[in-house]
């Protein structure tokens, strides 16, 4: 397994280049499908969308950051709520930005922020694909007359880390939870 990262000088030329090769290719090469777009524009947050099966997604950088914002805000008002109206507002705007601030470190670390942020220059996007080395050679192929920057890296290895050291985990928590 390997990850290929082909980066584009526009916001938007890796949009423009897969829809133009999904159009002529996605049928013989399925795993189009399955690439991911990366923009970083001149003005505004990082954004990946990527399509599973025809079911888009996408997150912007600060998304996630939100959602846990608005949850902390309404944790803070109903613990609040025990107290007093007032209370409850104060303890919900309290709980709100602590949960901003905890949020939008969470979701750095989750996205990879600073990762793309080295890769990416402000004003450029780029195509993510996590595949064999086959598939990403065919990849770097279809994409090559848009001339992208093309970075590849093995991750079996990495993976095979994470999936023993997971594995391990499981069997500590297993002979915990066996014994009395």
């Amino acid at each position: 397994m390997e990850i290929c990262i082909q980066a584009f000088d526009g916001t938007h030329d890796a949009d423009d280049a897969l829809k133009s090769v999904l159009a002529a290719e996605a049928e013989q090469n399925p795993w189009l499908h399955q690439v991911a777009v990366v923009r970083r524009p001149v003005i505004g947050k990082i954004s990946i969308s990527a399509t599973y099966d025809d079911e888009p997604s996408e997150v912007k950088q600060g998304d996630l950051a939100s959602d846990i914002e608005e949850a902390g805000a309404m944790t803070g008002y109903l613990i609040g709520s025990l107290v007093g109206p007032l209370h409850a507002e104060m303890t919900a705007l309290e709980a709100s930005s602590q949960a901003r601030a905890l949020g939008g470190a969470l979701e750095d670390k989750l996205l990879h922020v600073d990762d793309i942020k080295r890769f990416l220059p402000r004003g450029t996007s780029a195509l993510v694909l996590v595949a064999r080395s086959d598939i990403n050679d065919r990849f770097v192929d279809v994409f090559d007359a848009w001339s992208p920057n093309v970075v590849r890296r093995d991750i079996a290895e990495e993976i095979e880390e994470r999936l023993h050291a997971f594995e391990q985990r499981a069997h500590a928590y297993q002979q915990q939870q066996a014994s009395p």
